[in-house]
């Protein structure tokens, strides 16, 4: 391998744990090494701030080394809305001006410090806004900057990065998504390629049948005559969800693209770092 090439570190920020894997090679990227750093106390100033300071102290591990770096930003980090789509819109910059009216209307002001990003349009659907705080995005750059041995590739909500790996294996006609974190559930719907829901609740959903009851109440918001039967998890920490029937709905594992020496049954702790190979 070129003394050039870089291993890709992936790495999972959650208030309460910070997870990261290291991979090396490239057709057949394999975990190198990996670590789970529990956050003792995670309320800070801002809801992030402890987090951070936890990477921070983890960054002395890699001081000398070439690294790509790609993080996953738990959905305690995030904001998400459905963006609908309008016909007297042209360009990105119209498109980010929509989106944060949008926010604005729930959240008011705070809006102006934050990152928001959009999804692709299909067909005239509506769009994937998520918002991070800008203060959160320009402290992870000073931590890995552009000039360092480390370069900070990727900054990603947890909700696109887990659909991002895992959309090989979405149905064609759609499914729920179902993101399980400490005290944080995102419920979200893909009917074909439109997204049509988006819920990123607090409070703690465990078990499958706590799940299914936050898609039914869920699937009563939706303005759809029928909507997927499926419904795809990603609940890191829980060992390996056989497919399973609820009434109607058919319940499995999101199918997220692992490397050569980890396995979903053993490591589902990292499963959201593995979400941004």
């Amino acid at each position: 391998m070129s003394p050039l090439w870089r291993d890709h570190l992936l790495i999972s920020l959650a208030p309460d744990e910070l997870s990261w894997v290291r991979l090396s090679g490239v057709l057949k990227p394999e975990a190198r090494d990996k670590c789970v750093v529990t956050i003792e106390n995670p309320h800070g100033a801002r809801s992030w701030d402890n987090a951070v300071s936890a990477l921070r102290e983890e960054t002395v591990k890699w001081r000398d080394d070439r690294l790509l770096v790609s993080i996953v930003l738990s959905n305690h980090f995030v904001r998400y809305a459905l963006i609908p789509h309008s016909q007297g819109i042209n360009g990105y910059k119209e498109e980010l001006a929509l989106a944060k009216f949008h926010f604005s209307k729930v959240h008011g002001e705070t809006v102006r410090d934050w990152d928001i990003r959009l999804s692709p349009a299909y067909s005239g659907g509506a769009r994937l806004a998520c918002a991070i705080d800008t203060a959160l995005i320009e402290t992870l750059r000073q931590l890995f900057p552009q000039n360092r041995r480390q370069r900070l590739a990727s900054v990603q909500p947890l909700l696109m990065s887990a659909f991002n790996s895992g959309a090989s294996g979405i149905p064609e006609a759609g499914a729920w998504l179902l993101i399980v974190e400490h005290d944080r559930t995102c419920v979200a719907l893909l009917s074909g390629k439109t997204w049509y829901a988006v819920q990123n609740v607090k409070g703690q959903f465990l078990g499958s049948e706590a799940w299914v009851s936050l898609v039914e109440r869920e699937r009563w918001r939706v303005n759809l005559d029928s909507v997927p039967d499926t419904i795809l998890v990603l609940s890191p920490g829980t060992p390996s969800l056989p497919h399973q029937s609820h009434g109607a709905w058919k319940m499995s594992e999101m199918q997220l693209r692992w490397p050569v020496g980890m396995q979903p049954a053993r490591d589902s702790i990292y499963a959201k770092a593995i979400s941004a190979a």
